[in-house]
């Protein structure tokens, strides 16, 4: 093969990879990854809030919101780690709906599934059911997942968004605890020795 002939390849390949569709899969996580239904006191910090009707610019959005202590650390009203996972629970008929995250302290942008610091929160019904998430639409490549893209705002990072092009109609959790919709988290460090309370990201800020 000669070389200008592999050079159209590699700009033919270029060309393919820039018509990628912004929209992509976003790290999963299960409930399980948590801690396990037994352990409840262990990793619940803040129980589900009453759901909440948001809407801007045309988009109507109710949530519910949640706050665990993913390294099952619950200690004198926070996560001794310092560690602290937000969830949002939504339930639209809108589409290409951004979700602004704001305020966040201690948040850095990891996207590994099981381990990574944002992304989709699948139930795992069988380990842990108290807990809201998405409940799993017995789709192992998850394709029943709406497309999103997540961005990070600032060099800061105190604040990223959640872009959704439309809400499925997922089934409600085997357990009023899971809720019903679609479930994303968001993991920050705080210092272990920071002093309560603990600062609350906003949302559409």
């Amino acid at each position: 093969m000669n070389f200008l002939r592999m050079a159209r390849i590699c700009l033919l390949v270029a060309g393919v990879a820039a018509s990628v569709p912004a929209f992509a899969r976003i790290p999963i996580r299960q409930s399980s990854d948590n801690g396990a239904s037994s352990g409840v006191d262990s990793w619940t910090l803040l129980g589900r809030s009453i759901p909440i009707t948001l809407s801007a610019g045309g988009k109507v959005v109710t949530m519910t919101r949640q706050i665990l202590c993913p390294n099952q650390d619950r200690l004198n009203g926070g996560c001794s780690s310092g560690t602290y996972m937000f969830l949002y629970q939504l339930q639209s008929t809108s589409t290409n709906v951004p979700i602004n995250i704001g305020k966040l302290v201690g948040f850095t942008a990891n996207s590994q599934d099981d381990t990574g610091t944002y992304g989709v929160m699948i139930c795992d019904d069988g380990i842990n059911d108290l807990q809201l998430c998405t409940e799993d639409p017995n789709d192992p490549q998850f394709t029943k997942l709406p497309a999103m893209t997540f961005k990070v705002n600032g060099k800061k990072a105190t604040s990223v968004v959640f872009t959704i092009s439309s809400f499925p109609s997922f089934p409600a959790g085997s357990q009023p605890e899971e809720g019903q919709g679609l479930t994303l988290y968001i993991v920050t460090q705080q210092s272990p020795t920071a002093p309560l309370p603990l600062p609350y990201p906003s949302i559409g800020d």
